[in-house]
């Protein structure tokens, strides 16, 4: 396990992600620095350079990135700054200092067209801004660190310690008996503890270049709300389906960017198990909080 030098830097250490590998790192022992926006500002390259001569880590686990996909229309150029030029940065100084990399990314890099899961050698022909920026972020990272990177491209997270889908529906639920949720994009929820678990099992094998790693199985956001509700154990609510033209958000998605996770499969042996297991899971280890009463749908805002 330890064919990295200590200590194991981690950007973004107190986000979604962050937390988890974070936790589960802890588990095996080896010394881990982690930091978050306010510790390091992966857009400034004398600041990223500072802290990997100050600590000289053997690898770095890069989770940092702006995840606001609609946000990113109308902020490009924080878009860049933090998920392209970042993530370059950061490859700068890994190199200066023999360190290897592995950089989150994900499927918004595709335009979701293709019809079948996307693997690897796929071309990327992102939609909108946060996708094109992750895309640019990746060119970098391989142009800049070509034999010492590992870029993982995952998607739908969810996980206990930050915003996520869960979430965000379950709130939703607390104050509606109605709710309507896009059923045409499909993908691979992902639970954090999961993907966690992945990133130091490629660490063991000393894996390079793309990987997609997700959880196993594919639905659509109407089915994974569905499942959300009934986990739960909410009833009386009602979730109807709505196309991705109707919802009309600020940047395009996607349809069809499910991941093929056989090159993972490959290199560990297995797949992580399947999203609905991980989900249940999830309920199992989330507090225990008290819904608030629904008002009447006539009443709903």
């Amino acid at each position: 396990m330890l064919r990295f030098r200590e200590p194991w830097l981690i950007i973004g250490a107190t986000g979604m992600l962050g937390t988890d590998l974070v936790n589960s790192i802890e588990q095996l022992g080896p010394e881990i620095v982690g930091l978050d926006s306010s510790r390091l500002d992966i857009r400034s390259r004398d600041s990223v350079m500072e802290v990997m001569q100050r600590f000289k880590p053997g690898i770095v686990f890069n989770t940092a990135g702006i995840t606001d996909v609609d946000g990113c229309e109308s902020s490009v150029d924080d878009a860049f700054d933090v998920n392209a030029h970042g993530p370059a940065n950061v490859a700068a100084a890994c190199r200066a200092v023999g360190a290897f990399l592995i950089h989150m990314s994900t499927d918004y890099v595709f335009d979701g067209r293709k019809g079948a899961p996307y693997t690897e050698s796929d071309p990327v022909n992102p939609l909108g801004i946060y996708g094109k920026s992750k895309a640019e972020g990746e060119r970098l990272v391989r142009e800049i660190l070509p034999d010492d990177h590992c870029i993982m491209r995952t998607q739908w997270l969810f996980g206990l310690h930050g915003r996520n889908f869960v979430e965000a529906i379950l709130e939703r639920a607390s104050v509606t008996d109605t709710l309507t949720v896009v059923d045409d994009q499909y993908g691979c929820p992902t639970s954090t503890v999961d993907l966690s678990h992945a990133m130091i099992d490629l660490c063991e094998i000393g894996a390079q270049g793309t990987i997609h790693v997700t959880n196993t199985g594919v639905t659509t956001w109407h089915a994974f709300a569905r499942r959300i509700i009934a986990l739960a154990g909410i009833s009386g609510v009602r979730i109807d389906a709505m196309t991705t033209e109707e919802l009309g958000r600020a940047s395009p998605r996607p349809l069809y960017a499910v991941l093929d996770n056989s090159r993972f499969v490959e290199l560990v042996g297995s797949p992580l198990r399947l999203w609905d297991d991980a989900l249940k899971e999830y309920f199992a280890r989330r507090p225990r909080l008290k819904p608030s009463p629904r008002p009447k749908s006539k009443q709903a805002p």
